[in-house]
């Protein structure tokens, strides 16, 4: 099963760690279990999430594992954007990749993005929703076509544990979610949902249809939300955040909700009052820098072309600027690109070549059901399109923004 011709046997005696407490992590969870294998904890850097449980499990910090002698435990590697800076701490604490620690990438061939709703509520500025001018058509997948390429994804890549319901859909619109979810569960694989949760909704059949995960957006606090998570309405959002603490509590206590905060211009006050929220409802607060999405427009930007008002009006909030991010970005471009990892599939069944591009042509194929795993990984990787963007260093952009150190880092100077 492992790399290197690592056996489930040759684990005997040892602790298993997964570093990385979000969606890729369950998916790893569920596979390991699968298998017979148990493992003892979470590994995460975020301070948040660090003394929390995830799936049931302690949340540590890594050097709480990687200050024990070698030999005694075993580490799966489950960030799916910074694998490769995890692989090179391990490497300096003297672990061999193979015998000491894997990477995901050795159990399973993609990360799947299935876009089960095909429109959203929202119109944000930061988002191709709100700031491009091309918009696909609007739709939801029904459970039975979620089941067929769920079943597709088992036969071609078994050991996959988890899929995310949700890229640039709002998947709580769709009526059918709790069936999805259904669904996925009867199969043994975990799901993982990202909602902005401002529009009138019951949540509680979705709740109780226990998603393994429960990302939530916001923007700011009062005014400064609905500028950003434009179209939303704060009280609103307030309410259906409360209720959602509520049924974790009664339905599902081991379901794990992180409120994901975009930070953005003189947002300061809005953080602390956010971090007091979630330490009330008992959510970790997750940070990152608001980025400009998607990258079609860090491309035009690159290339000095028009942006649309919204994606002007972004750039006018942003914190990190795209020039900045982009130039940390070019530092790191010899890295390779965790989205050729992900891979995104849309309400209708198109494939798409990334899940950061919005634009129409770079649909890969018509029908999921129709293409070969081996045939989708073949068309990716052979792309032009995606040697371009590598070579400009474009691909890690978005890695910069999710950076939770770089925060800290830029606060301080």
């Amino acid at each position: 099963m492992f790399a290197s011709g690592l056996s489930a046997s040759d684990l005997a005696g040892r602790e298993i760690f997964l570093w990385g407490a979000r969606q890729l992590g369950f998916s790893t969870l569920g596979v390991l279990r699968r298998e017979g294998l148990e493992v003892a904890a979470f590994l995460d850097s975020s301070v948040d999430l660090q003394g929390r449980t995830a799936g049931g499990l302690p949340v540590l910090p890594p050097e709480d594992v990687l200050t024990r002698p070698r030999g005694g435990f075993f580490i799966v590697i489950t960030s799916g954007f910074f694998y490769e800076e995890i692989s090179e701490i391990c490497r300096g604490r003297g672990l061999l990749e193979g015998q000491d620690f894997i990477t995901a990438a050795s159990l399973q061939r993609f990360d799947y993005q299935i876009d089960v709703s095909g429109s959203c509520n929202l119109k944000c500025i930061s988002c191709p929703r709100g700031n491009f001018t091309y918009q696909p058509g609007a739709g939801f997948m029904s459970p039975d076509t979620f089941g067929q390429i769920l079943d597709k994804i088992l036969v071609e890549d078994p050991f996959v544990g988890a899929v995310a319901l949700y890229n640039f859909g709002e998947p709580l619109l769709n009526p059918r979610l709790p069936e999805i979810i259904g669904l996925a569960r009867a199969r043994g694989v975990a799901t993982s949902v990202s909602t902005n949760l401002s529009f009138n909704i019951d949540l509680t059949e979705t709740v109780k249809a226990a998603p393994a995960w429960f990302r939530v957006s916001v923007s700011g606090w009062g005014d400064n939300y609905e500028v950003t998570h434009t179209g939303g309405r704060w009280g609103l959002f307030l309410q259906n955040l409360t209720r959602l603490a509520e049924l974790r509590d009664q339905y599902t206590p081991d379901l794990n909700v992180e409120v994901f905060y975009h930070i953005y211009k003189n947002r300061e006050e809005d953080q602390a009052r956010l971090g007091e929220l979630c330490a009330r409802l008992n959510f970790p607060l997750r940070l990152r820098h608001a980025a400009l999405a998607p990258l079609d427009v860090v491309r035009d930007i690159i290339d000095h072309k028009p942006l649309t008002p919204e994606a002007s009006a972004t750039r006018a909030l942003q914190l990190l600027s795209i020039e900045k991010a982009m130039d940390l970005a070019r530092e790191q471009k010899h890295l390779p690109c965790p989205y050729q990892r992900c891979l995104w599939i849309t309400w209708d069944r198109k494939v798409r070549q990334c899940m950061e591009w919005f634009a129409p042509e770079l649909d890969l194929a018509p029908d999921f059901l129709k293409i070969s795993a081996e045939d989708i990984d073949r068309l990716r990787r052979g792309s032009e399109h995606c040697a371009r963007c590598m070579a400009d260093g474009i691909h890690r952009c978005y890695i910069v923004y999710g950076d939770e150190s770089l925060i800290g880092r830029l606060a301080a100077d």
